[in-house]
């Protein structure tokens, strides 16, 4: 089951009680979410959705799946909704029960937890150093597999991998009736998603599942709100039958449904975090790391030899995310969320503090 061990970014509870301190005194790099907070409309809408907490929510999701259907120009019975990216993984295995399963890596290692529970053996494919998935994948792609995940950007490298090889391996996957779940749930803040979205190859590949959350752009991870593509329509109603009916709360689909009529959050977001991610890459180039060309809200990168970089900055109030629970990862691997131009101005200043001192100590 590799290195699924470790905690997952975003636990500043867990952090708090660690270091003593409340929640509110912790900086928190570890959570890639949209930098400018939740949309003001959504907030307005949650407040007035409480009078509605009398009644269950529709357990079919109808309003919120129209809605999304009329948003990414997908019917809405190819959608489904769920509690969140994790929720919407479990149902995967669920419905699937795949006996093997391929899996470049490093990858989110909340696939293996999910994919693991219904007893699925991975299939590692190890990306080599510079972890860009290249076309030697295609010759890992075995008749034997069920399933494929692929996610792009990559969580944590922040790398793309191209459409065309995407859709060869979408390609070689559909002759040997092998389904194909690929992650864009980071997708979508990159400026020039168009030309990597496979959302319009639904019809053409009914073996393609894509995974989609409310949580990254809208910075809303505490509503819990994802949802998931695919033409095959008897898949996506056995994945529906493997979670409970009131998944998707009231709050979570009042939330979905104003969060998709922001249209100038949504283009402040992704402008904002383009500009933020174009001065934090010069900055992260001036230090002694290894860093990779991450295009989203997140760098990864690597500090050669120190274990301990994480623990450092915790000093500060600073928390950023380990990565040596990710298969294929040493433990000097780290990622940071791409903030607020204040925030991530402070991020250079400690980690350069940080890693100045080392390398006096070192000297």
């Amino acid at each position: 089951m590799g290195k699924m061990a470790a905690a997952h970014g975003g636990n500043i509870y867990k952090k708090a009680r660690e270091l003593g301190i409340d929640e509110s005194e912790i900086l928190d790099f570890s959570a890639n979410v949209s930098p400018l907070g939740i949309p003001d409309g959504v907030k307005k809408q949650l407040i007035e959705a409480v009078e509605g907490l009398i009644n269950y929510p529709d357990p079919d999701c109808v309003k919120l799946r129209e809605a999304i259907g009329a948003y990414e120009k997908i019917r809405p019975e190819h959608i489904l909704c769920g509690n969140g990216g994790a929720d919407l993984l479990f149902r995967i295995a669920l419905g699937l029960k795949p006996k093997r399963v391929l899996l470049p890596v490093p990858a989110f290692v909340e696939y293996e937890e999910a994919l693991c529970s219904v007893d699925a053996k991975m299939e590692y494919f190890y990306l080599e150093e510079d972890f860009r998935l290249k076309e030697n994948v295609l010759d890992a792609v075995k008749e034997e597999q069920d399933l494929i995940v692929i996610c792009n950007p990559n969580n944590p490298t922040g790398l793309l991998v191209e459409r065309e090889l995407l859709l060869a391996i979408l390609k070689k996957a559909k002759e040997k009736n092998i389904f194909v779940l690929v992650d864009e749930c980071f997708l979508e803040i990159y400026p020039g998603e168009k030309d990597y979205t496979l959302k319009g190859y639904l019809e053409e590949f009914p073996n393609l599942i894509i995974l989609k959350s409310f949580t990254k752009l809208y910075a809303i991870p505490g509503v819990r709100l994802g949802y998931l593509l695919c033409s095959n329509e008897e898949l996506l109603q056995k994945m529906k039958r493997c979670g409970q009916a009131w998944s998707v709360s009231h709050f979570a689909q009042i939330a979905g449904l104003q969060a998709l009529l922001e249209e100038d959050y949504r283009k402040k977001t992704i402008e904002t975090i383009a500009r933020e991610n174009r001065f934090m890459k010069e900055e992260l180039k001036k230090l002694p790391i290894k860093l990779y060309d991450g295009v989203v809200n997140y760098f990864f990168f690597r500090v050669p030899g120190d274990s301990m970089f994480d623990q450092r900055m915790e000093k500060h109030g600073i928390m950023i995310r380990n990565c040596s629970n990710y298969v294929n990862l040493g433990d000097d691997y780290f990622r940071v969320a791409v903030k607020s131009h204040e925030e991530n101005q402070k991020l250079i200043e400690i980690m350069t503090k940080e890693l100045c001192d080392r390398n006096r100590e070192e000297k």
